[in-house]
């Protein structure tokens, strides 16, 4: 079995309960649905015994929004036992799954809260109940952790919706090399996708007219179960290639703005 140094990345559900501005995975922009504990199992049991990530992460979207979200951590567990796991969360629906502790605690999977500003006091007022559930966790022995999102935030694309753009430096290599998603492999559609980005550009293609400008991305293939051992080496081992180019060559950092707005407020600014 091949050990890789990449994360594996799992969207719970592809709804999210904020629309960070540039988000990696477009899960911003008013994208809906749970992906099935069965249908997740399956993916998870086409690579279960062909590779070992070195972490593997419950995300979405908000997985807090799937009412199975223990089960998941369950689940991942028993495929993955040496695997780094967490679940990805801003925190705001963990009141949902009171009895979430108990597989976090028993699988030892990291709660990893995001946290989207440490000024915004309407954003602090709201999650306050969070970091007081949080505090409470921790005494029954999960491992939590408080992760400030914008520290680092860099755009990926440019524009909202059908005003989405991508990047033109045509320079693969750079974008390569300051990519956030760099280890980001997407187990979506059972398959393992290079990065969120490609991974769910189609779902995005889908949702809305997106320029032909995509076209390319688009063509992207991922990698199907039914690779041997050496088309799974060469997947984990390649770098740069031109999908890349869709991305930003040098790294932009910006704040971004509210994440508690809500998805009319970026249609009805980008006239989408």
């Amino acid at each position: 079995m091949l050990k890789v140094p990449h994360e594996f990345q799992l969207h719970v559900s592809h709804s999210c309960n904020l629309t960070c501005e540039g988000c990696t995975h477009y899960m911003n922009q008013g994208h809906t649905g749970n992906v099935s504990l069965e249908t997740a199992i399956e993916w998870m049991d086409n690579w279960k015994d062909k590779v070992i990530p070195k972490r593997f992460t419950l995300m979405g979207g908000e997985p807090c929004i799937h009412p199975d979200l223990g089960d998941f951590v369950w689940e991942t567990r028993k495929r993955w036992q040496n695997s780094y796991t967490e679940v990805v969360t801003n925190g705001f629906l963990l009141h949902r799954h009171p009895n979430l502790y108990e597989p976090l605690r028993k699988t030892k999977t990291v709660l990893a809260i995001s946290v989207h500003s440490n000024e915004d006091k309407k954003y602090l007022d709201r999650f306050k109940p969070v970091y007081e559930l949080a505090r409470e966790w921790i005494d029954r022995g999960v491992q939590v952790e408080l992760r400030p999102s914008i520290r680092h935030w860099q755009r990926q694309y440019k524009g909202f919706g059908d005003k989405m753009e991508p990047y033109e430096d045509n320079d693969p290599v750079s974008s390569w090399d300051v990519c956030v998603s760099r280890l980001c492999v997407q187990l979506y559609q059972g398959k393992l996708w290079k990065c969120p980005g490609l991974a769910y550009l189609p779902m995005q293609a889908e949702k809305y007219n997106l320029s032909d400008k995509w076209n390319p991305y688009l063509k992207y293939v991922p990698l199907s179960e039914d690779s041997d051992e050496t088309e799974i080496k060469k997947f984990f081992l390649r770098k740069a290639e031109s999908f890349c180019s869709m991305c930003p060559a040098n790294a932009e950092y910006f704040k971004p703005a509210d994440p508690l707005l809500p998805v009319g407020y970026w249609k009805k600014l980008y006239d989408t």
